[in-house]
């Protein structure tokens, strides 16, 4: 019985053995198999080629051109030299009641004469003034208003006085009370420079 038995598990641990060694015999042909994923990953390879056309469809447009300064609503010789200009810019109405006047000075000193056989050197010009001749008139009230100050006594502006040199310019402004909403053009003036009249106010 023993011997019986014994060659029964002789048998089916050859069986075995032989089921293994077909089993092993067979895993090569899988190999291909395991091969596939090298031709997928090498798909992507061709995919940079649609998003390099992308920038340039998306190029910024170019930058826009500098806007030019404010265009004057009108221009005065200085009294004690021509060279010197005053540009009346801005008289609008502004918040608290005020007025704002905007002008902007320059020395235009730098074109020589054609008449001359030298060309004359260009020079600066001395500007100067007196606080009082800084006003505007209302004709529709026939009144005059000063430059606003404010409860320190401070004058409410920006003025500049002194040598100007050729080419040189300078922008100004101050604050004065505003008109009557009726009155709808003033009369500007700027010390030594013939005044502004029936200049339009800005709301």
């Amino acid at each position: 019985m023993n011997s019986r038995n014994l060659s029964r598990g002789f048998l089916v641990l050859s069986c075995l053995c032989v089921a293994f060694e077909a089993a092993a015999c067979s895993k090569p042909d899988a190999a291909p198999a395991a091969v596939q994923p090298a031709s997928s990953a090498a798909a992507p390879a061709s995919q940079p080629a649609a998003p390099s056309s992308v920038p340039a469809a998306a190029a910024p447009a170019p930058a826009a051109a500098a806007m030019s300064p404010s265009a004057a609503i009108a221009s005065a010789q200085y009294s004690a030299d021509p060279n010197l200009r005053c540009d009346l810019l801005q008289v609008r109405r502004v918040s608290g009641g005020a007025l704002l006047v905007r002008w902007r000075l320059i020395n235009t000193a730098g074109t020589p004469q054609s008449n001359t056989l030298v060309a004359a050197t260009p020079k600066a010009v001395h500007y100067d003034f007196n606080w009082g001749d800084l006003y505007y008139t209302d004709p529709a009230e026939n009144k005059k208003y000063a430059f606003l100050t404010d409860s320190e006594g401070n004058r409410v502006l920006d003025m500049w006085w002194g040598d100007l040199g050729p080419g040189e310019q300078r922008l100004q402004w101050a604050k004065f009370p505003a008109p009557p909403a009726s009155s709808a053009k003033v009369t500007v003036y700027i010390p030594k420079f013939a005044p502004f009249e029936d200049t339009p106010v800005s709301q």
